[in-house]
């Protein structure tokens, strides 16, 4: 007897939630534009790299669920000084399907991984020291 009440009640509560469940609207994500950047610069100048990432993330109108990813990596190794320059350019025209009529908002991530690293392998001054032994 009591394993029966308790299996009603069960199917009374998962009656209730499948009807609570198709009489709520779903939720959705707001925007997120996502750029990610490595500048790696192995050298031998005793000079230090120069390395820009120049992001620009734009959005028109209603965002809610759109998302933009953008990588790039820029690598150099050698012996000359380095100059390392990254232009990102992102948009997002927004949601036309949105029936929850909100306007979520735009998270921007830019991530930006500048690595400089001084190499004496690289370096001819520091080479040329070492063979006129």
């Amino acid at each position: 007897m009591k394993f029966k009440l308790f299996a009603h009640s069960l199917l009374s509560v998962s009656a209730l939630l499948t009807l609570a469940s198709h009489s709520t609207p779903s939720a959705s994500a707001a925007c997120v534009m996502t750029d990610v950047a490595a500048q790696v610069a192995i050298h031998g100048s005793k000079k230090p790299s120069q390395q820009t990432n120049n992001v620009d993330m734009q959005n028109e109108g209603a965002c809610l669920g759109n998302t933009t990813t953008n990588t790039g990596t820029q690598v150099y190794a050698g012996p000359d000084d380095v100059e390392q320059t990254r232009n990102s350019s992102h948009f997002n025209g927004g949601s036309t399907d949105d029936k929850t009529e909100i306007d979520g908002p735009v998270i921007r991530v830019p991530v930006s991984v500048p690595v400089d690293i001084y190499s004496p392998a690289y370096d001819q001054e520091f080479l040329g020291d070492i063979t006129d032994f």
